[in-house]
């Protein structure tokens, strides 16, 4: 017996693996953005709903998204005051399952990764662990599992917290630890991981014998043994001496193998390496000891962590290693630049196992230390080589200043069209004379200092231009190479170029000047060294370099003195730039100055102790910080305190909040004056710096350091009693200076983290005067300035830190008389009713365009909808109220912004990126740039538009509705009206709403997918202009696009671009209206066109004659009385069930009617929902059977208008914890219509009476007993298991009576087990019985095969068990049991109604579980008594059954015959038959075999109504593939009787000319089999050509050039167009083919075989040839005959080795095609034409009988019709059989046959245009 696990998966190909794992990266992401959003939505009114949706998506793709929902829950509860009550906390709560039965569940690691990442937040600040832990109920183990993650790289407070919950809980949790049954191995990854991370970074100091108790009890649970040996290796080395030297180099030792491997193994695992290795003592010394790639790599990212100078490691091995290390380096370089090329070239998903990349920055350092060192000639050309792919893959180094960002590769290799134009356009401009060389200097200065993202672009692709150019520079005009020549010294000069463009430029001037003297490169080389001449004395070597060129020294010798002279002197000017600051914004702000000690010079410490010094600050921690202070005082000296202190604050202490306590304390033991003066002039420094800049202003980082620097300076200053002096920083200045410059949104965060730490001082705590001037003024910003949410949100936090009540706090009057410099308004259309603003909005003035100059938010622009709004007259609120129609418009205006621009974003940016990757897919080879834009526009705003509305209406819907009905409720309206009002509104206004939503998408869409494929039209265009006439190529697309080659002919890229075909499927976009019909107008979002904005379908506002839906309240109110008519009729009614009424009763009238209402609404689905929940709240107060059923009835209605109304009236039923849904009859009823889910209607009575409802367990007996034990039953035991097994844990004292009773009355109806039941012995009734019985035990196996916990196992247990039962001891009794199967399953589907929503192959569920049944038979072994083919045997009588069940089917319902079921059934068995295939291998193909005869016996001509599924079961893919690749080609034989019944079944309507679309696609289908067999098995048809062309009409020529065109696929066909091709010296012409066909067959009747072979030996009787005519000709001719007797005359005359021209075979043909008609005459030559094919000795032998039979027959109409039968073959489309090509070129070219000279070529004018168009073609090839 074998389980599912033993088989073995097929092992998928890279590339496969690489999409599987895209298309799930692709998938969670799409997933979590769902969860965000349902989260995002979250309320009380809709948490049931909204929880259970968020449940099932976790359930379906598993736990990574319960870890992100845990972390946006985390992050949502603590971004405002924490409460239990919250949705957010409530569904955390929910979620945080940890335990299930004494086992932990996965959700135990989720949390803690959750939680992990959280910690790393600044939203964790005021998180509390011990009371969260408390809070979601975490027991000791969960508590220790989530602490020790959070011991490092978290802030310092919570990891405070988690050592101290580990300490108090280890011992318990041990305990429980070791009574747990199992924890998932997830869990223990992710706790020993955490384990290994605090043993290797030192965190904290565990208890050892703890830990290695921990260590054994998870070995029993864990089946990772590497990683119980690592954690095992690291508690061994910790028990050792640290202190011993050998102890040290043994854990060093380890740790270098470990790393090593985990290198090898993964490249992209270097930053978890450096994790592992930058505790390690000597850490420089340590990487020295790993592979070059490896420390190169953790080198590389450590300096990009700031934890070691690169510059100078590199000089040290430079030194060390000399020219090696150089080689290494340069070849490290050029493999990370060619890395960076691929990395591009991938998906973003691809890139997981590639080699970390390098920042821009460390890319530099590398080239410049290597650019220093004086490489040896042979790697200074490699320097060359690599700074020029540097420069290539990475632009941006021009300006790396700028660039070298942190994380930043820069790997841009080409600018937008728009900056490359831009940077020509300016030198244009100075080529012209338009622009000045000294202009143009002072814009690339400002460009490269710039921090305007497209200025530095700009300057970027200038230098990069430049430099590109320079290979050009020969060819340049006199006076444009002057020019350049000028602008290219001046770069020097003005140091815009540094680092690697510096050398290149350098060099550029030096190659130029080894040009020949007076040459157009020596000038230029002159030229621009006289520019840069003052910088030379910074280059001695360059100099040296210089003075070496002759003609220089000849021809400039003032040039060369001032060379000479910077050598000698080492330089000409100061080499320090001198920064120009620019004029501060911020007057308030001034540094302060450094104390003065006589004698101390600051200086920079050496590269050795920058070492140690920066080791020390790595490792310094509060539990060592004495040690490592001390350590830090030997090195650091006073002469260093500058260096030091930039390094602190720049590196450090503006990125690690967390650590700033730490720092402290630091301070506090160096306890140096000086040193805190230092910090603290360093600390205003960049504090001053970063208020300045611009950058800060739009960029969120820079404000997040200006804020930690503002933490940190209260943290030196106030907290430690310290005044900050009013000279250096002003506060309330500075607040004032930020209102009227309007950088609030700078100073006000900057200025609440400094006055926060007023809290921890004894001085400067409330009420300190000058803390509470400076909150007075923070409290007048807070009221009066209008500040952005985010803002006072810091002054609220502030207030509370310090303990304050911010309407306590009196506003200062300082900002009375001041105005900001610009008071920008965020939307016009805010302001719509002010005069002023409308004005405006409707002149094109400056004012439209007016854009705030900084900014940190982007919103989308939205029209002003306010006149657009319908206010429904039946409200008489409205006329009553007129301000309330304003508040109304704004709500709505503020849900549409609302909802808006988060939709815009995601489905702008999901249909650009599909619509980008579609088209330049699809028009790779397309030159019109104009049709590739206008399939893009077509596609994407489509895209776009309807996903917007799918995502958009929902959510608008809700928020409408909420805003609504607060108005509505604040305004007195009762709660009986509140509801229709909000309803009538919301409905009224939505259509308005989603059509703003999609013209806003469309605009926006259109937009960007412009700007996305603006480089690819750009390609297009300079194709046209530089090679006009040839094809084009988007090379990048066409090589990241392998699967091409794959495609069929016609859906790949096609050089002359896309045809008309293919382009159709982007018109058809263009066809759906974009639009929703029920809009009739909308407004636009350009503001400057308001007054036209109602846009109408036509002349009426209507598209055609469609009647305007009803409104809202004319809905609700025809509702309402169709209720009361309904409630009315059923009193009055007698009929005691629906079933009873008459179909034209009222009720079903009334019934009627409410579905028509509910679908005439402006929304049915909201219609039908609200309809929906009221008739639910009737059904449960229905006592009236009859009303009952009406009302259930009218649900099943409902539910049918919309698939999510069903779905929400299901969930309602189900899961609504509602004590008056405990109604039998109701629930009856309602499972009856299948409108509740059984089985999770067993899960939720599962649960409820584990929690001990006693009504729950009342109501589940009695409905167990009405569903089982009544006259017809709804259900089985097995659908009620859960509830079943809830029920039978209680003791029976514990259970009411009604439960002791079901459970008494189901152990007496236990049905016997299988062994038990006996087949009936005759009898009617027993008969009935027996089926019965049989039914039974199917139905059991159906609802065993539907249970998801199923498995291969429990199946094949069954089935043994089955196989052991009575009924199959007896082979006939065994049918009978099949037949029965066999029977139900297919009455299930062709009865089965799918309801709206339903998934269709809930009706197949019974025939795909027969035909597991049928194959997990199969798998069973054989009894001792039974024979080896007793399962093929068998196998066979269950396909004879489904024959007899179809040809019942087919004789019953004729034309109604529905041939789905017994497809699905065949096609069930095929696939289960292949996913056993091993374990029945020896009968496998048997099975396949019995399979052909069943489908032989099935044949279109017996069951004509069972063809389109014989016809795809014949050619299935676990079918056809199978039977040709049988061994000793068994199965062939088989499939040719299949494929000659098709051809014989489709031979009388092919003979018609004209097809019908039914016949069409039979042929087209046939015509796609026929392409597979020649594409993958071509031996077959070459095989069984003969059989195959005897039975397809000879109309067909398309279907016979098919079959005669297949070759053996080892054979290679020479050209037939090869001039003096000799066809007689080929040496497969003297091979004979295959046939398998038995074309004798024919020939044996009438014993016509023996008369032709006397008559070929003998040429007697004389009169033989004129009998054989007549045998031919007899009434019609008997093709067959002649095609087998073509064929036998033929391969005897070869076989004996005849002359073509004489011999008993030519006189045979020359017979027959001088006495038979026309028609007969064509058969024979077609007859003949059949055998002209691939290669061989018939081929050959054919083509010469028709080439000399046309030479020798002296009729014109023979030659004539030879002709045709060979033409009419090659004008149709390809494959054309090689045969027929060689005898058609050998009949026209050769003279002996004088083919053009015949009257037939020229008897019409068509005909002699299609034989030049031929010969022609033939001619030229």
């Amino acid at each position: 017996m074998s389980s599912e696990s033993d088989i073995p998966n097929s092992t998928p190909s890279p590339r496969q693996r690489l999409a599987t794992r895209s298309q799930k990266a692709s998938l969670t992401r799409i997933v979590k953005a769902q969860v965000t959003l349902l989260i995002s939505n979250l309320s009380t009114d809709n948490y049931s709903r909204k929880s259970s949706e968020i449940q099932a998506l976790i359930e379906t793709h598993g736990e990574d998204i319960r870890e992100h929902l845990f972390r946006f829950l985390l992050a949502d509860v603590y971004k405002q005051e924490f409460s239990e009550d919250s949705p957010s906390f409530q569904l955390l709560k929910e979620n945080a399952v940890f335990n299930s039965k004494n086992r932990k569940t996965q959700a135990v690691a989720s949390f803690g990764e959750a939680l992990e990442q959280f910690c790393k937040s600044e939203t964790s600040a005021q998180l509390d662990l011990a009371d969260l832990f408390t809070k979601i109920q975490a027991d000791f183990l969960d508590k220790i599992i989530f602490a020790v993650p959070l011991f490092s790289g978290v802030r310092q407070e919570i990891s405070e917290q988690a050592k101290y919950i580990y300490s108090q809980n280890i011992q318990p949790a041990i305990q429980l630890f070791s009574s747990l049954e199992s924890i998932p191995e997830d869990v223990l990854r992710y706790f020993l991981n955490a384990i290994v991370r605090s043993l290797t970074g030192n965190s904290y100091s565990f208890n050892i014998n703890k830990l290695q108790y921990i260590l054994t009890i998870a070995a029993k649970h864990s089946s990772d043994k590497n990683m119980i040996d690592r954690v095992q290796q690291l508690i061994e080395m910790k028990l050792k001496n640290s202190a011993s030297d050998d102890s040290n180099n043994v854990n060093n030792e380890q740790l270098r193998q470990t790393i090593i491997e985990m290198y090898n193994s993964n490249p992209a695992s270097v930053p978890r390496i450096l994790e592992l290795t930058r505790n390690v003592k000597a850490f420089p010394a340590f990487v020295d000891t790993l592979p070059l790639p490896l420390a190169m790599d953790i080198i590389s990212l450590a300096t990009s962590k700031n934890m070691i100078n690169l510059q100078v490691w590199l000089k040290r091995k430079l030194k060390e290693q000399k020219e090696s290390f150089t080689t290494q380096c340069l070849n490290y370089i050029h493999q990370k630049a060619l890395l960076e090329i691929t990395r591009q070239r991938l998906p973003r998903n691809g890139n997981d196992n590639l080699p970390i990349s390098l920042s821009l920055d460390v890319m530099n350092k590398y080239l410049k230390v290597l650019s220093e060192s004086s490489p040896s000639p042979k790697n200074a050309e490699l320097m060359k080589e690599v700074q020029n792919i540097c420069l290539q893959t990475f632009p941006k180094l021009m300006n790396v200043r700028i660039q070298a960002t942190p994380g930043s590769t820069g790997a841009e290799v080409s600018f937008k069209p728009e900056i490359e134009e831009t940077a020509n356009s300016y030198y244009e401009r100075i080529y012209n004379g338009d622009l000045s060389l000294d202009a143009m200097m002072d814009i690339l200065k400002k460009f490269s200092s710039s921090t305007n993202s497209r200025e530095q672009d700009i300057f970027a692709c200038m230098i990069h231009n430049l430099f590109d150019e320079y290979l050009f520079f020969p060819k340049y005009p006199e006076k444009e190479l002057s020019i350049t020549s000028i602008l290219f010294g001046s770069l020097i000069q003005h140091r815009l170029v540094s680092y690697v463009p510096l050398g290149i430029a350098l060099r550029y001037v030096l190659d130029a000047l080894k040009n020949p003297l007076g040459s157009k490169m020596f000038n230029f080389g002159v030229q621009a060294l006289k520019q840069f001449q003052s910088r030379l004395g910074e280059w001695p070597q360059y100099c040296s370099h210089l003075l070496q060129i002759s003609d220089l020294v000849k021809s400039q010798p003032d040039l060369v003195k001032t060379i000479q002279l910077a050598l000698d002197v080492g330089s000409t000017h100061p080499m320090e730039d001198v920064k120009q600051e620019e004029e501060a914004l911020f007057k308030s702000v001034h540094i302060p100055p450094l104390p003065e000690q006589d004698g101390l010079v600051y200086s920079d410490p050496a590269d050795s102790i920058q070492d140690k010094l920066l080791f020390i600050i790595n490792n310094i921690a509060q539990n060592n910080i004495t040690v490592k202070v001390a350590e830090l005082k030997q090195f650091l000296q006073p002469p260093y305190y500058k260096w030091f202190s930039n390094y602190m604050v720049v590196k450090r202490v503006s990125a690690e909040p967390n650590n700033h306590e730490l720092y402290v304390s630091m301070l506090n033991h160096l306890d140096s004056a000086l040193l805190y003066a230092n910090i603290l002039s360093e600390t205003v420094t960049n504090i001053f710096i970063l208020l300045n800049s611009d950058k800060t202003v739009s960029n969120s980082s820079e404000r997040i350091l200006l804020k930690n620097l503002g933490s940190w300076l209260g943290r030196i200053t106030l907290a430690k009693n310290k005044p900050i002096l009013y000279k250096y920083i002003a506060f309330k200045s500075l607040l004032l200076e930020g209102y009227t410059t309007n950088r609030l949104i700078v100073v006000i965060p900057f200025t609440c983290k400094v006055l926060e730490q007023c809290a921890n001082s004894k001085i400067f705590r409330p009420p300190n005067p000058w803390l509470m001037g400076n909150m007075r003024l923070l409290v007048e910003l807070y009221k009066y300035a209008d500040l952005k949410l985010n803002l006072k949100f810091e002054i609220e936090v502030l207030c509370k830190t310090l303990l304050l009540d911010i309407q306590d706090i009196t506003p200062t009057v300082l900002l009375r008389n001041k105005k900001p410099a610009v008071k920008l308004v965020r939307n016009a259309f805010d302001n719509a009713d002010s005069p002023k603003l409308n004005s405006l909005s409707t002149q094109n003035t400056a004012f439209n365009n007016i854009v705030p100059p900084r900014t940190t938010e982007t919103t989308i622009p939205i029209p002003n909808i306010a006149p657009y709004i319908v206010f429904n007259p039946q409200i008489t609120l409205f006329a009553t109220l007129p301000s309330l129609k304003k508040l109304v418009s704004q709500a709505i205006t503020d849900s549409l912004r609302e909802t808006i621009t988060p939709v815009i974003d995601r489905t702008v940016g999901i249909s650009v990126m599909s619509t980008r990757s579609l088209v330049l897919k699809d028009f790779m080879m397309e030159p019109d740039e104009n049709k590739l834009r206008k399939a893009a526009h077509v596609m994407v705003q489509n895209l776009s538009s309807s996903l917007a509305l799918v995502l958009s209406k929902e959510p608008l819907r809700l928020n409408v509705a909420s805003s609504l009905r607060s108005i509505f409720l604040a305004h007195g309206v009762g709660d009986s009206l509140v509801d229709q009002y909000v309803m009538m509104t919301t409905a009224d206004n939505m259509d308005l709403l989603c059509t703003v939503i999609e013209k806003t998408a469309i605009d926006k869409a259109r937009m960007e997918i412009d700007d996305v494929l603006s480089n690819a039209i750009l390609q297009r265009r300079k194709h046209r202009e530089q090679q006009p006439g040839t094809p084009f190529v988007d090379l990048p697309i066409y090589q990241m696009s392998s699967f091409t080659q794959l495609l069929p002919q016609f859906l790949r890229p096609n050089p002359n671009g896309l045809h008309a075909t293919q382009l159709s499927i982007y018109d058809d976009f263009a066809k759906i209206p974009k639009f929703a019909p029920n809009s009739n107008a909308y407004p636009s979002t350009d503001s400057s066109n308001q007054n036209n904005a109602y846009i109408t379908n036509g002349p009426n506002g209507y598209e055609g004659n469609q009647v305007a839906p009803m409104n809202a309240h004319t809905t609700l109110e025809m509702f309402a009385q169709c209720i009361s008519d309904l409630e009315k009729a059923a009193r009055q009614s007698n009929a005691t069930q629906f079933s009873a009424l008459p179909p034209q009763s009222v009720i079903h009238v009334l019934i009627r009617q409410i579905s028509m209402l509910a679908l005439s609404s402006f929304d049915k689905a909201e219609a039908a929902r609200t309809f929906a929940q009221k008739v639910v709240q009737l059904l449960y107060k229905s006592d009236k059977q009859l009303t009952i059923e009406i009302y259930v009835v009218l649900l099943e209605h409902l539910c049918e208008i919309s698939p999510n109304v069903g779905v929400l009236v299901t969930s309602w039923l189900t899961h609504a914890d509602d004590e008056r849904k405990y109604n039998i009859p109701v629930s009856v009823a309602l499972i009856k219509a299948g409108l509740i889910n059984l089985s999770e209607q067993d899960k939720e009575l599962a649960v409820l009476i584990e929690a001990g409802r006693a009504s729950a367990i009342e109501f589940t007996a009695r409905l167990i007993r009405a569903c089982i034990f009544s006259e017809y039953p709804l259900a089985t035991r097995n659908e009620f298991m859960a509830s079943l097994e809830a029920l039978s844990k209680y003791r029976p004292n514990q259970l009411p009576e009604s439960a002791l009773s079901l459970m008494e009355d189901l152990h007496k109806s236990q049905p016997l087990p299988p062994q038990q039941l006996q087949p009936p012995k005759g009898g009617q009734d027993k008969d009935a019985l027996l089926r019965e019985q049989l039914q039974f035990m199917f139905t059991e196996w159906v609802l065993l095969y539907q249970h998801p916990a199923t498995t291969e196992k429990t199946m094949l247990a069954f089935a043994l068990q089955l196989s052991h039962h009575a009924i199959f001891k007896r082979d006939d009794m065994t049918l009978i049991f099949y037949r029965v199967c066999i029977e139900l399953s297919i009455d299930h589907a062709i009865k089965f109604k799918t309801m709206s929503g339903q998934s269709t192959s809930l009706a197949y569920q019974p025939i795909e579980a027969f035909s597991k049944l049928l194959t997990t038979m199969l798998k069973i072994p054989l009894a001792e008594d039974q024979p080896s083919n007793y399962h093929v045997m068998m196998f066979a009588e269950v396909l004879s059954i489904i024959v007899l069940c179809i040809s019942h089917h087919h004789e019953l319902r004729r034309q109604h015959f529905d041939q789905r079921p017994f497809l699905r059934l065949f096609t069930s068995i095929l696939s289960d038959l292949h996913s056993i295939a091993q374990f029945i291998q020896p009968i496998y193909m048997p099975l396949l075999f019995s399979l052909s005869t069943t489908l032989h016996t099935l044949q279109p001509n017996y069951y004509p109504a069972f063809t389109f599924a014989w016809i795809q079961l014949i050619s299935h893919r676990f079918f056809m593939p199978q039977l040709l690749l049988a061994d000793d080609q068994k199965g062939w034989p088989h499939f040719e009787k299949l494929l000659v019944s098709l051809f014989v079944f489709l031979e009388p309507y092919l003979s018609n000319v004209e097809l019908n679309d039914t016949t069409r696609l039979l042929y087209r289908g046939t015509l796609r089999i026929l392409l597979v067999l020649l594409h993958d098995f071509p031996e077959f048809l070459c095989d069984y050509h003969y059989s195959l062309c005897d039975v397809i009409p000879p109309t067909c020529i398309q279907l016979h050039n098919i079959i005669l065109s297949a070759f053996p696929r080892h054979m290679r066909l020479p050209d037939p167009f090869t001039p003096n091709l000799k066809i007689d010296l080929l040496p497969e012409i003297q091979q004979s083919p295959r046939i398998l066909s038995d074309y004798t067959k024919v020939l044996d009747e009438g014993n016509l075989k023996k008369e032709i072979d006397v008559y070929l030996e003998t040429q007697k009787p004389a009169h033989f040839l004129q009998k054989l005519q007549e045998r031919l000709e007899n009434k019609t001719y008997n093709i067959p005959l002649m095609n087998s007797v073509v064929l036998y005359v033929g391969t005897t005359a070869v076989m004996k080795g005849d002359p073509v021209h004489k011999g008993s075979s030519m006189e045979v043909f020359q017979y027959l095609l001088s006495e038979l008609g026309p028609e007969g005459r064509y058969h024979l030559l077609g007859a003949i034409a059949n055998q002209l094919r691939y290669p061989n000795n018939h081929t050959h032998y054919f083509s010469c009988i028709i080439l000399y039979l046309f030479a020798e027959t002296k009729k014109e109409i023979v030659k004539e019709q030879i002709t045709r039968v060979l033409l009419e073959r090659l004008i149709v489309k390809r494959p054309h059989p090689w045969g027929l090509l060689i005898t058609f070129i050998e009949l026209i070219k050769n003279p002996r046959y004088n083919f053009w000279n015949h009257s037939f070529t020229r008897c019409a004018t068509d005909i002699e245009r299609l034989f030049e168009s031929v010969s022609r073609s033939i001619n030229q090839t």
